[in-house]
């Protein structure tokens, strides 16, 4: 998959969030919005029962009800001719997430299968896509890219053109996996996150040990490169300081600790299998650097729509769920069409306290006030809906989830300092505002009237991959990638809303680059002179122009 882009080419570790989440009045614009609290659970299990809508035989009225019978029946023939099953698809079969609930209702208690249906908040869909234990696409997939995998030297290449048609050969060899700037660049991409992070350890003078917290570490390149650094550059630091990853995947996790101490056996080196939403069992009272590289874009975000009359709704998707003969796994039946329903996106009128906290936030870091003169109102009114009808209605992607995050941080690491790269910027073909690049890697079948294409699909090295992007979020779970750009200058005034009053917060410190900017700032020249095509033209300056950083 290509993430990033630089003429004709564009386009992690990764993080899950669990937060709980209950119903409360609409805040006013006047006083802030109870927090919504943060808790291990990733949802409120009563809550969410309560969404789980269990529809039966009668009260179905779907289309697709005929081919659930036909299903039913073939089940019915098999066990009568004793046939053993094997194989059954374990796509939903997640016991320890409480949303994925299937319950029997007393009317179909008896029968062979029953017909389900859940709602979910957008983000919660997006979450239960990318991350649910059993059909997730990173938990799935090879998304990260092995370490064996080598990059030709950059300073090799003739020229741009050479570069990007070797990049082009190589992601499409790759099934799921692709290269974040950390593993092309390496391991000049790291030194400069690291040489950024002693400029401001140096200002600090705390005379502590520096710390290091990385945010899924992938397949722990960027931490190697780091302490590669700190012990050939600066012994004296490298020999008290603390490292510790914090990843939601076990087998990363496993990778990682493997990887790092083969290298630097004696370094504090900490590695936490979880997620950070569930970071609420320690706090870091001490200066510390958190590292972000390429997390926040697979974030979930929630999905709201302003109507042309100015009402606010938020987005749901409803998922209907086919629950098999109790013994046998549950399976949910795939998404064939917008018109079919197995997933349908609707609107509900706006509820959500996490989705009216982002907002109130959002209002007040913007400085926007409420129209006090109450003369005035109706012309306000009037205004606004003039001018809802000229735009129609606006669809908006909001990040809740790292809103959240920030929040986090906030909390648990009251002295921290931010390194976060992302996107600023992805082409997208899906509507709305800040809309996703949903985004699957699909087989390059053999054309049999090509004679110069030879693939043979017996030969799993031999299969050759391309991207394929969907206009719609609402697809297979777990077959797509699903990834956000974000404004940085929102991000920015998102993140010192959040620290505001954190204790010698400096919100003047927080600033925002450019990936090349950068780069080029925290880098030595002989270390740019390694990534230097022989045309003199360079990927880590020139590439990635749709990536930022905000560091504080």
């Amino acid at each position: 998959m290509i993430r990033s882009f630089s003429c004709n080419i564009y386009r992690n570790s990764k993080s899950i969030y669990n937060f709980q989440r209950y119903f409360s009045s609409k805040p006013k614009d006047q006083s802030p919005p109870t927090p919504t609290p943060i808790t291990n659970s990733f949802i409120d299990r009563e809550k969410r029962n309560k969404e789980i809508l269990n529809e039966t035989k009668h009260s179905i009225k779907h289309q697709q009800y005929q081919s659930i019978n036909r299903l039913k029946n073939i089940q019915r023939n098999i066990n009568k001719k004793k046939e053993e099953i094997v194989n059954i698809p374990k796509l939903l079969n997640d016991k320890s997430d409480p949303h994925q609930t299937i319950d029997t209702s007393p009317s179909d208690s008896n029968n062979t299968n029953s017909f389900k249906s859940k709602v979910q908040l957008m983000r919660d869909f997006i979450q239960d896509s990318l991350y649910n234990s059993e059909y997730g696409y990173f938990t799935t997939k090879e998304v990260i890219i092995s370490p064996n995998v080598q990059v030709k030297p950059l300073n090799s290449f003739k020229n741009h053109q050479e570069y990007n048609n070797y990049l082009h050969d190589l992601y499409k060899t790759l099934e799921h996996a692709w290269l974040t700037p950390v593993e092309l660049f390496k391991p000049f991409y790291s030194y400069s996150i690291i040489r950024y992070i002693l400029e401001k350890y140096k200002k600090l003078n705390s005379g502590k040990v520096l710390k290091i917290y990385e945010i899924g570490a992938g397949s722990g390149t960027n931490a190697i490169s780091i302490l590669n650094y700190l012990r050939d550059n600066h012994e004296d630091v490298y020999k008290t300081m603390n490292y510790t990853i914090i990843e939601i995947s076990r087998l990363l996790a496993d990778k990682q600790l493997s990887r790092i101490k083969e290298i630097h056996p004696n370094v504090h080196i900490s590695i936490n299998n979880t997620s950070i939403f569930n970071w609420t069992h320690q706090k870091e009272d001490d200066d510390c650097f958190i590292i972000l590289t390429e997390v926040i874009d697979n974030l979930p975000h929630d999905k709201i729509t302003k109507t042309d009359g100015g009402a606010l709704f938020e987005s749901v998707v409803h998922s209907q769920i086919f629950n098999t003969k109790k013994g046998y796994e549950n399976v949910i039946v795939p998404r064939q069409s917008q018109t079919t329903g197995f997933h349908r996106e609707e609107w509900r009128k706006l509820s959500d306290p996490i989705i009216n906290e982002y907002l109130w936030a959002e209002r007040m870091w913007r400085g926007e006030k409420p129209k006090k003169n109450k003369l005035l109102q109706p012309v306000y009114n009037l205004m606004a809906m003039w001018n809802n009808f000229i735009k129609g209605d606006e669809i908006r992607y909001i990040p809740t989830v790292c809103f959240k995050l920030f929040q986090i941080f906030s909390i648990y690491f009251p002295k921290h300092h931010l390194v976060l790269a992302d996107f600023d910027f992805i082409p997208s073909i899906v509507p709305g505002e800040n809309a996703p690049t949903v985004q699957e890697k699909v087989p390059i079948l053999p054309d049999i009237t090509n004679d110069q294409l030879v693939v043979s699909l017996d030969d799993d090295e031999k299969i050759l991959y391309e991207s394929r992007d969907s206009d719609d979020v609402i697809v297979p779970l777990g077959s797509s990638d699903i990834f956000f750009p974000y404004n940085f200058k929102d991000l920015k005034d998102m993140y010192c809303f959040v620290n505001r009053n954190r204790k010698d917060f400096q919100m003047d410190h927080v600033q925002t680059l450019k990936h090349g900017e950068f780069v080029k700032r925290y880098s030595r020249t002989e270390d740019l002179k390694q990534t230097e095509t022989k045309s003199k033209y360079n990927p880590i300056l020139e590439d990635y122009s749709n990536m930022s950083f905000l560091i504080s």
